[in-house]
């Protein structure tokens, strides 16, 4: 009864768009003789209001020939495009609304509207990345994900901003069952857009039932970068996300971090009218040591070098310390999922924090069996230069080197001082070249008594080295990472 009455409160009707929206629509119209449908379409998609709007017309009036529209070029090619570009004189705005006078709504409205732009940018960019042919209906979905929220905002402010209020206290779907009198987003998300006509193909994007799916993975972890990162880039559980997106993109975690960044601050320049700050302003707010000073004496030019200066302090590497509450939490973790409820990348993330903050471990890879058996190959890794030829580590897996005969059961190998002269010959001479010459830590991964892949761990090869507690805990990881790893289906 509930879903009921809040789908006839939020039931289709005029809806009002943004002010810049309306402008640029006019000055288009203008060019209408010769502008085409992917530009008009691309103002449109910068606004959530404008884009369900023109798309529950569409669809309303009937696709030809029975089709469904699912992005907006295809609808204004539909419509017409001097007709849309008439009919957007009458457009509504929203800034000329009685909503503009209430400042807290106004400033919730721009505040959703920036995290929904930013996750659009970010979802048609990885869609693209992923040769998706139809990377619009990607971008189309993430700004139809939050028309909910929209909608509250601008037919039941009183609960809307309830629900903001609560959320800053409890968990989200908790917070939404007490603001919206017990039910949540999303269960009203789905058949709300039903009811104003968006096509099952776009739908289906937004069904949590089908979250394994490349496209529906993209837009996830889209829409949760693009939340986190409004407080800042320092959460970690965006590791997650990037590492799902690495997945998908079968590209390094680093490469995947790089788009993301980049991708914030485009999606920041590209929208500057939008009252609210996004995520690309946290940008230079980075985790990380503080920069050492620079060597001036070898860096400055030489007419620009004082007569008489002090000899530079040295400077010393800042070597990562293990957090055991963050060691404590991955085994924990991986624990609470062996019901098979984590995917691949949910499990590797909740491995790689582990390694990485909780034994201060700076150079990890995660390398796989390939499907055929015979190779392990690297498919995960963090802290490793986008140059470094780490990124190709690969051997065979019936080879006789050091890392062959690791993969015969599950065992593990610290490379150190001691045992350098003895086991460092039997490393593959193309594998030194990727390693260095340097300590690590190395463990296969076996589940069922099948070998599924390796972990190899470092802390580069400075001033920082490994030691015995540390490797006692790399082992114990490892053996939890491969009992969660086996409840997979890999």
């Amino acid at each position: 009864m509930i879903l009921a009455e809040w789908l006839e409160r939020l039931s289709p009707g005029p809806l009002p768009v943004f002010a810049h929206t309306k402008q640029i629509l006019s000055q288009q119209r203008r060019r209408a003789e010769s502008i085409s449908a992917r530009e008009v379409a691309q103002t449109i998609l910068t606004d959530p209001l404008a884009t369900l709007e023109l798309i529950h017309a569409t669809n309303q009036r009937g696709g030809r020939l029975g089709s469904e529209v699912t992005t907006a070029e295809s609808a204004l090619m539909m419509v017409g495009l001097g007709r849309y570009l008439d009919e957007a004189r009458n457009l509504p705005v929203l800034e000329e609304s009685p909503f503009a006078r209430d400042a807290k709504r106004m400033a919730a409205l721009y505040v959703l509207l920036r995290r929904v732009h930013h996750a659009a940018w970010q979802a048609r960019d990885f869609a693209v990345l992923h040769s998706d042919v139809r990377a619009e209906e990607v971008q189309v979905a993430a700004l139809l994900q939050a028309i909910p929220e929209f909608l509250l905002l601008l037919r039941a402010p009183a609960e809307a901003l309830r629900l903001a209020r609560l959320k800053c206290r409890m968990p989200r779907e908790e917070a939404e069952q007490q603001a919206l009198g017990g039910i949540s987003l999303y269960q009203l998300r789905l058949p709300l857009l039903e009811s104003w006509k968006i096509p099952e193909p776009s739908r289906e994007l937004l069904d949590p039932r089908l979250a394994e799916k490349p496209r529906q993975t993209i837009l996830t972890a889209c829409f949760d970068i693009a939340e986190r990162a409004q407080r800042g880039w320092w959460d970690e559980a965006l590791l997650g996300d990037y590492i799902a997106l690495a997945g998908i993109e079968n590209i390094p975690i680093e490469s995947v971090i790089a788009t993301v960044h980049a991708n914030a601050m485009r999606a920041e320049h590209a929208a500057d009218w939008i009252a609210a700050p996004g995520a690309g302003v946290w940008m230079p707010m980075l985790p990380g040591p503080w920069p050492l000073e620079v060597d001036t004496e070898e860096t400055a030019p030489a007419q620009a070098k004082p007569a008489a200066q002090a000899a530079p302090e040295e400077t010393h590497e800042i070597c990562p310390m293990p957090d055991k509450q963050a060691l404590r939490e991955a085994l924990q973790g991986i624990e609470g999922h062996l019901d098979g409820s984590f995917n691949l990348n949910q499990m590797s993330a909740l491995i790689l924090k582990g390694l990485h903050s909780g034994l201060g471990l700076t150079r990890i890879l995660f390398a796989m069996a390939t499907p055929d058996g015979r190779q392990v190959k690297s498919r995960f890794t963090l802290g490793i230069a986008a140059e470094s030829p780490l990124r190709h580590f690969a051997f065979n897996l019936e080879a006789r080197d050091l890392f062959g005969q690791i993969m015969g059961k599950m065992q593990g190998v610290w490379m150190n001082e001691g045992n350098r002269e003895k086991l460092w010959p039997m490393v593959h001479p193309t594998l030194q070249k990727m390693i260095g010459a340097g300590d690590f830590y190395a463990m296969s991964l076996f589940a069922n008594g099948k070998a599924i892949g390796l972990i190899y761990a470092d802390r580069g090869h400075g001033e920082c080295g490994l030691d015995q507690h540390t490797y006692t805990d790399f082992k114990m990881l490892c053996l939890q990472a491969a009992r969660g790893l086996g409840k997979l289906k890999l």
